[in-house]
């Protein structure tokens, strides 16, 4: 009969016993045919050799021990599926129904067997000496609950118990006498055994088990083989020991004071849920995380030249740096079978030989065949040849570690530190749009505390020398970094060791993120969470995205504070709380401010689709709310008032919209003396207009509002056009302020469904349609602005389920009417006129440079035929004037003169200068007589003839009589004044 967990092959010939397959090599056969199977093949014995390279006739022991996973090979003639069975020929489990159907136990239902199985048996007195007096667990033998294993009778217990067996009704233990050797979980429960026993001429140690005899075998519910968790009542050493075997396992614990994980074979890696789960409840016990836990792993004496558990070892190895613990092997010269294992040397009091050296420096210790036969696959991350520094064992520095000369015996290692600091690489970072890439670091130095490390953004710019790479670990974190002579060639030896271990383990390439919020792609990242282009919270896993803390290092950013837990009904409440506070007069602008926000979420779609998004822009007295209703708006993106934009230089506002995507940015309460600059942002942020300076572009990412106490383009027809305008007129309720600014702390949970709305670009054009008919004297861009905000606020309605669509449509009725009484729609030469006018009030403009021309050159009679514009001398006093606010040139002007019939080169009389003529009209206002009483009347002035243009009379309309009296008026006003 094959020991337990073995299968047996074949009888040897001259009665040399029985050949058997250890469980380990079944384990992998099995794997095999599972892979194979998958394909879509049948799992034949000799595919299984050829995908393992073992022998196809253990194959074949394979499926014969295990019938139920080979179902195209359960009849001797190795019928396909498809071809009709024979009849009378039943499978394995048809003969024997009662065959592997038994339930696998829990952990917690083996653990009550077991405990019932231990009350039931004793530890025998032989079998306590060994334990005492050769292994030295005298002190432990309760403690760990070693017994004595028997073929007796049991009660209390089921036949799906690994090692008890049914027979006529009564349940009995099954398997070699010997020591019951427990095996435990992180909970201490008892999970399975192996026995040591007595006869150990087939074998040392064999798996607790009743598969033999058609019972079940040690495997848990979760398919994996059980692994052992030691931990004594006291623990010392913080690390955590991995230690092939059951016994050694405990004894190891037993005599350093340290937890220690047991793997029948070193098949760690065979049970990669269970091996986590141990390690997760490690890092939960001392509060840190996974990737701080230290694994010690005690590597058995020989094992250098034995492939198979070797390759255990290094798969295991691999498994524990692919979850970023720290690893390092124990070692004491083990390199031969005649030296000591790690029981062996505790138990002898040698436990001061052992030393801890890196996973490079054992691979080292290797033979040549052994690194070419298991490092064969990683090739592609073979860093052998780079001779870079390593990471102290107990401290967290990097540096070398350099043989000390002496006798042999007494070789020590001597340290060389190089940095104060030891990191890896958790992220290999790829920029956008030509910007650069890096690396995301774990970094820790040693003098930081088990659970103090930092995750850093190094870029790549940071990289090629020592100093740059300090002073980023330093802003990053505000901390200090030492070094001690660390070259620029030996940090980038010890980054390409780092950077082939993480691809190794099977490390990809994330993307670093171009701005906060909204990336190109429609990802949403934030410092502490990412959304999807459809609305789901995501990681950095799904998404690609690395959230780039650089950004923020230069520049005042203000970051978003998402709330990532789930508020009912958040949004209907800030909506109710929106109405109470601004009332009715205020409501539906503060309303409108939101949807501005919401539909600027999608700014870079709605540029490229589109080619414009317009700027809001809101108004009023001081006091009615402004300010309040565009924090609002900005809350539900996770920003405050901290956020607002006051005075800023030019390079430092660009930026902001650059580095920020669909979040919309609040310029509040700019003086007078920025109103020219910001109609002048009004005019380029419209169409997305970028900055260059020194290479560096200025995109932006965002829309724009605006507040301010008084209107702002009121004179310029063309910011007019670019603007939502939205007035507020009256006070809030101060009191409902405190239950509005509660809500709106939270309301940012709601940024997922807001992005799911996305920019559906036929709905707004429908309602961009409706909204032209309502708009026949306004601007022709007004339309499509309006339209994009509506539609967005009629989606808010129905998410918020307090606004009805009716109240939409009736602002913006309201809005449209605005729109259409005011001059966003006025030509240039309309507004060249009213700026005539002007400057007529000024006496800048008189008869020198503008008067009216008669049909018959009679003023009295008033037969005007046209405005005669000396223009060469009015455009200057224009330019000084009015300055930048000129949306149009000269040519412009002329061009519009002829279009409405007039002419744009001609010749007329104009007195010849302004000092005659205000002196002339003074005079024939204040009219003086002589001492007889004659009236003097005054001289006209020289007339000169100038090359001008002429305005239609008709043009000017209901104007001309401004033009006929305001200059006698003005007159009339600066003698009083004087």
């Amino acid at each position: 009969m094959a020991p337990s967990g073995y299968v047996h092959v074949r009888e040897l010939s001259e009665g040399m016993g029985h050949e058997f397959i250890e469980p380990l090599i079944v384990d992998e056969l099995l794997r095999a045919a599972k892979e194979l199977q998958c394909r879509g093949k049948k799992a034949s014995a000799r595919d299984m050799s050829n995908l393992t390279g073992l022998p196809s006739s253990w194959a074949m022991a394979v499926q014969k021990a295990y019938p139920l996973l080979f179902p195209e090979w359960n009849n001797s003639s190795n019928l396909s599926y498809n071809k009709p069975k024979p009849k009378g020929a039943n499978t394995l489990m048809e003969n024997f129904p009662q065959s592997s159907q038994e339930k696998v136990l829990s952990d917690a239902e083996r653990d009550k067997q077991y405990r019932q199985v231990l009350s039931q048996l004793q530890l025998q007195e032989t079998h306590r000496n060994h334990l005492r007096d050769v292994r030295s667990l005298g002190e432990f033998i309760e403690y760990i609950g070693f017994r004595s294993w028997q073929s007796i009778q049991v009660s209390n217990v089921s036949a799906d118990l690994p090692g008890v067996v049914k027979r006529d009704g009564l349940f009995y233990l099954w398997g070699a006498k010997g020591i019951f050797l427990p095996m435990r979980n992180e909970l201490e429960q008892i999970i399975a055994f192996q026995l040591l026993p007595d006869n150990r001429e087939t074998g040392k140690y064999k798996w607790g088990s009743s598969a033999p005899v058609n019972g079940n075998c040690p495997r848990l519910d979760n398919g994996e083989m059980p692994l052992t968790f030691c931990r004594t009542q006291t623990v010392e050493i913080q690390s955590v020991g991995f230690v092939e075997g059951v016994l050694k396992a405990w004894s190891v614990a037993c005599f350093l004071k340290q937890i220690v994980i047991g793997a029948p074979g070193a098949a760690w890696d065979c049970s990669p849920k269970l091996l986590r789960r141990y390690l997760e409840k490690v890092a939960q016990d001392r509060n840190i995380a996974i990737k701080d836990v230290v694994v010690d792993l005690y590597v058995d004496a020989g094992m250098l030249t034995n492939e198979h558990i070797m390759r255990r070892y290094y798969e295991t190895v691999k498994l524990l740096q692919q979850w970023e613990c720290k690893v390092r092997i124990g070692w004491w010269g083990q390199f031969t079978k005649d030296k000591l294992d790690i029981d062996d040397l505790i138990i002898r009091g040698l436990r001061c030989q052992i030393t801890y050296i890196s996973v490079n420096e054992w691979i080292t210790l290797w033979p040549e065949e052994m690194r070419y036969s298991l490092l064969n696959s990683d090739a592609q991350f073979d860093t052998r040849d780079w001779v870079a520094p390593v990471q102290h064992l107990h401290r967290s520095e990097l540096g070398y570690r350099k043989k000390m000369k002496g006798l042999e015996e007494n070789l020590g290692w001597e340290w060389i530190p190089k940095a104060g600091f030891s990191f890896i690489v958790e992220r290999e970072l790829v920029g956008t749009n030509n910007a650069f890439g890096g690396l995301m670091l774990q970094v820790k130095r040693s003098y930081d505390s088990v659970t103090e490390q930092d995750r850093v953004v190094v870029p790549a710019e940071a990289l090629h020398k020592v100093a740059d790479f300090i002073n980023c670990l330093a802003r990053s974190t505000g901390k200090v970094y030492l070094v001690n002579k660390l070259k620029q060639e030996e940090l980038h030896k010890y980054l390409h060791k780092q950077i082939a271990a993480y691809r190794a383990r099977g490390g990809k390439v994330y993307k670093l993120s171009e701005r906060i919020g909204r990336q190109a792609d429609g990802t949403w990242v934030f410092p502490d969470c990412q959304i999807s282009a459809s609305g789901r919270f995501i990681t950095e896993l799904e998404s690609g995205w690395v959230f780039n803390h650089a950004l923020i290092a230069k520049e005042k950013i203000p970051l978003p504070q998402i709330n990532q837990n789930a508020e009912t009904g958040v949004l209907k409440r800030l909506v109710s709380g929106m109405r109470n506070f601004f009332e009715e007069s205020g409501f539906m602008p503060a309303f409108f401010t939101m949807a501005f926000s919401v539909a600027g979420l999608f700014y870079d779609e709605i540029q490229e689709s589109e080619g414009f998004f317009p700027v809001l822009g809101l108004y009023g007295d001081a006091g009615t709310g402004k300010t309040v209703a565009a924090n609002i708006a900005l809350s539900l993106l996770g920003l405050d008032y901290r956020a607002t934009l006051h005075k800023t230089s030019e390079s430092a506002y660009h930026e902001r919209f650059k580095l920020m995507g669909g979040l919309t940015q609040f310029l509040d309460d700019p003086d007078k003396a920025q109103i020219a600059w910001i109609c002048q942002q009004v005019k380029t942020h419209y169409g997305g207009g970028s900055r260059f300076v020194r290479e560096n572009h200025q995109d932006p990412h965002s829309p724009l509002m605006v507040a301010s106490n008084y209107s702002i383009g009121d004179d310029d027809p063309i910011v007019l056009s670019r603007l939502i305008r939205l007035v507020f007129e009256q006070t809030p309720k101060p009191v409902a302020f405190g239950e509005l600014r509660s809500v709106s702390r939270i309301c940012s949970c709601v940024l997922p469904d807001l992005i799911k709305l996305g920019y559906p670009q036929t709905e707004v054009k429908v309602l961009e349609s409706q909204l032209i008919e309502k708009l026949p004297a306004s601007h022709a861009r007004f339309a499509s602005s309006l339209a994009l905000i509506g539609y967005y606020a009629f989606r808010l309605a129905e998410l918020s389920g307090a606004v009805s669509s009716s109240e939409v449509w009736k602002y913006l009725a309201l809005l449209c009417d605005d729109a259409n009484k005011d001059e966003s729609k006025k030509s240039s030469l309309d507004d060249f006129i009213d700026k005539l006018l002007i400057l007529r009030s000024q006496t800048e403009v008189g008869e020198w440079n503008c008067r009216l021309i008669t049909e018959d050159n009679n003023l009295e009679n008033r037969n005007y035929k046209s405005l005669a514009v000396y223009l060469h001398g009015v455009w200057s006093l224009m330019s000084r004037y009015f300055k930048n606010d000129l949306p149009y040139s000269q040519k412009m002007i002329r061009q519009q003169i002829e279009k409405v019939g007039g002419k744009t080169y001609s010749k007329q009389k104009f007195h010849c200068d302004r000092d005659s003529s205000i002196t002339y009209q003074r005079w024939k206002v204040n009219i003086k007589a002589d001492i007889n009483g004659e009236i003097i009347m005054p001289k006209p002035p020289e007339m000169l003839v100038r090359s001008c243009v002429e305005i239609p009379i008709d043009f000017l309309r209901e104007r001309l009589s401004s033009f006929e009296g305001s200059f006698n008026h003005d007159l009339h006003d600066s003698d009083d004044k004087s």
